[in-house]
């Protein structure tokens, strides 16, 4: 050490660190062996000479350079009480440090992303009830339409999966046609809907679904309302599920399609959801065709077109409107101002209505669609009918499978240039127009009409509910 820095170190002692007057200091020669040392040496500590050599009265205890030393000699010395702190690790930190604060020693919580398409839960589900996942239903979980016809799930198959479709955020439009999942996967379903509110459109075609499942379906409906399209078709459902699904209509202002075909709904049945119609004016579509319906039951689905003022869309075809239903339609046809598509094929429309349904037709602005194919019209009949259209608003007039002589086809085809209409006439259910009818099928078409006195008691002895 340099003797300048010698005699400051010198004078610095003995104005701080004398405390008693008979202290000495050792002289320049003697430090010059432990000035290397000083930067450990407790500046505030009084000391002795000792041959020489500078004795401090107390304990040495080196100031560490940092805190971690401290902590390593103390740990190495036995004392751990003296700093209850947590021992610092060294691992590199991001900004560079080589020590870390101990907040990096805490764990951070695991953070669990949200499993939107529900796969996670069905795995788990599968696993528990030993049963084999649906790569088809795995597939399709993040789609917006999920399609899973014909798959023969059976009940409990659609358990699993409507479990996992409760916390599905994707599907929108279900499919789940045709697959015996009975009333208790009905049961499933309803359940899942109470959670799910993204679905929107829900087929449960051909599935034995029963009224106890739809009893379940319609007292969440009933509650939830955010299905708007529901398909019960071909489920052998009889007039008490109607009556059910009567009621939710009454309550339901979410639902905008209903279709129930090819059930086993009669008159009470129809009568139902048509009183349930007369205060519903949210619902847009309805298909009850393929059903059990007659006289009284078409009479009340009639008056109902008069009244309500929601229905775009009715299809009955394939259903017994008789003398009574008929009239009830044609007179609602004048009023309606809503209907816009009115499907009445082999509803047994008899021909005397034929005229006032035309005027019915010519009065009516709104209604574009009508469909009257496979109806026990003659040619006079359609003669009639077009003869009281003097005007027409109409796009679409069916006339599938009613016998047209050559003189009646040209006059048709007249009628659509004079009123840009388009007939659809020759075999059911197309576009496509046959040629006129053969001689071979006028001839037939008179025997019948010659013979029909003798055949009208054969046909009405066979007729159990004088239809």
């Amino acid at each position: 050490m340099p003797d300048v820095q010698q005699d400051s170190f010198l004078t610095e002692l003995k104005d701080e660190g004398a405390e008693d007057e008979n202290q000495t200091f050792p002289d320049t020669t003697t430090l010059n062996s432990s000035a290397g040392n000083h930067d450990n040496v407790n500046n505030n500590s009084a000391g002795n000479l000792d041959n020489g050599n500078f004795v401090s009265n107390k304990p040495e205890v080196q100031v560490p350079r940092n805190l971690s030393v401290l902590y390593e000699d103390l740990e190495q010395e036995g004392d751990e009480t003296a700093f209850p702190v947590h021992r610092h690790r060294r691992i590199p930190s991001e900004t560079g440090s080589e020590y870390d604060t101990d907040l990096e020693d805490l764990e951070s919580p695991i953070k669990t992303e949200y499993d939107s398409s529900g796969i996670e839960n069905y795995l788990k589900i599968c696993e528990d009830m030993n049963m084999r996942p649906v790569s088809h239903f795995m597939r399709q979980t993040k789609n917006p339409s999920l399609s899973l016809r014909y798959q023969s799930l059976g009940c409990k198959k659609t358990v699993a999966i409507t479990q996992a479709l409760a916390s599905n955020t994707h599907v929108e439009c279900l499919d789940l046609s045709d697959n015996d999942i009975g009333c208790d996967g009905m049961v499933s379903i309803a359940n899942m809907l109470t959670e799910n509110y993204f679905i929107t459109e829900l087929s449960l075609e051909d599935n034995k679904i029963g009224l106890r499942g739809v009893a379940n379906l319609c007292d969440v409906l009933s509650e939830h309302s955010y299905v708007k399209h529901l398909n019960l078709s071909g489920n052998g459902l009889k007039d008490p599920t109607a009556v059910v699904l009567g009621e939710m209509l009454k309550v339901n202002y979410t639902l905008t399609c209903l279709i129930v075909k090819q059930n086993q709904f009669s008159c009470n049945g129809a009568k139902a959801i048509a009183a349930a119609l007369l205060s519903n004016d949210s619902l847009t579509e309805l298909d009850i065709s393929w059903n059990k319906i007659r006289s009284k039951g078409s009479e009340a689905l009639g008056k109902m077109v008069g009244s309500n003022t929601g229905l775009i869309s009715l299809n009955v075809s394939f259903n017994g409107l008789d003398a009574l239903g008929a009239a009830a339609f044609v007179k609602s046809i004048k009023t309606n101002t809503q209907l816009v598509n009115l499907d009445l094929i082999n509803t047994r429309i008899p021909g005397a209505e034929c005229k006032e349904l035309g005027k019915a037709l010519a009065g009516n602005t709104t209604l574009k669609i009508i469909k009257l194919g496979n109806n026990p019209f003659k040619e006079s009949d359609i003669e009639i009918l077009f003869h009281g259209m003097t005007t027409c608003s109409l796009y679409i007039i069916g006339l599938e499978d009613i016998p047209l002589s050559k003189g009646l086809y040209e006059r048709l085809q007249e009628f659509e240039k004079e009123q840009g209409v388009v007939i659809h006439y020759g075999k059911s259910g197309g576009n496509q127009r046959s040629r006129p009818m053969t001689s071979s099928a006028l001839r037939l078409d008179e025997f019948i009409t010659t013979n029909l006195s003798k055949l009208a008691p054969l046909i009405l002895a066979k007729d159990k509910v004088s239809s």
